[in-house]
């Protein structure tokens, strides 16, 4: 059964919202989850535009009240904005979800294909993927779908995961979507969420696992983006 904050996909304001500024927003939304700063410069590389094209579109959210913009160039979602950036993330969820689970994209590719199916589909399209969709509660990356589940508190980064404890990884952090090339990686070395690992003690302070008989060593970034609980 479809909960009721799920329609909200389909409020007013956001499909008056203008899809690359949408996209924006959405990206911002994804980098600021785990309350890190989000920069101009950051969030231009995310986007893989140019200034000239995404600038504009940045004037646009902070004259609607959707963000502010600090000296330093740091961006923050305003109320309205967080607000209107949760439907969109539902929406890309959703559809990340019903490529995954309905149509068999790869889990690789997901993402990728949500961000560009968005400007296209309509509100009809969205009713029938919330349907086909009724019963996932995460995201193919592990991420909570706002409005049917929310982040797991026992959850920690495995790079904070005590050593020698198998632990589970419950989800991949959004803004690796971002990052084909590290989406890649995870892919090859099968690290999905569902798979166990174990950390395990390194001289040099780096962040290594077992995962089955494979020993992996993790860049900081990468360590922090995987989620896991102890099993």
């Amino acid at each position: 059964m479809v909960t009721p904050s799920l329609p909200l996909l389909f409020a007013q304001e956001t499909m008056q919202l203008a899809e690359p500024d949408a996209t924006c927003l959405l990206t911002l939304a994804v980098l600021a989850e785990h309350d890190q700063p989000v920069f101009t410069t950051q969030l231009l590389r995310y986007l893989r535009g140019e200034p000239e094209q995404t600038l504009p579109i940045l004037q646009r959210l902070l004259t609607r009240q959707l963000i502010t913009a600090d000296r330093k160039g740091e961006l923050v979602l305003t109320t309205n904005g967080y607000a209107l950036a949760r439907q969109l993330i539902v929406r890309h969820r959703l559809l990340e979800r019903f490529l995954f689970d309905v149509l068999g994209v790869p889990w690789i590719f997901v993402h990728r294909e949500a961000i560009r199916l968005a400007p296209v589909v309509s509100s009809l399209f969205l009713e029938r993927v919330v349907v086909q969709t009724r019963h996932a509660l995460v995201c193919p990356h592990g991420n909570p779908i706002p409005g049917r589940s929310e982040l797991v508190p026992s959850e920690i980064p495995v790079s904070n995961a005590p050593l020698g404890q198998r632990c589970r990884l419950t989800r991949v952090a959004e803004w690796v979507g971002y990052e084909p090339h590290l989406l890649q990686r995870l892919w090859s070395h099968e690290l999905l969420p569902g798979r166990s690992l174990v950390r395990v003690l390194d001289p040099f302070q780096r962040c290594v696992i077992a995962v089955d008989q494979r020993v992996l060593v993790l860049g900081p970034r990468i360590a922090d983006a995987l989620f896991v609980v102890i099993e």
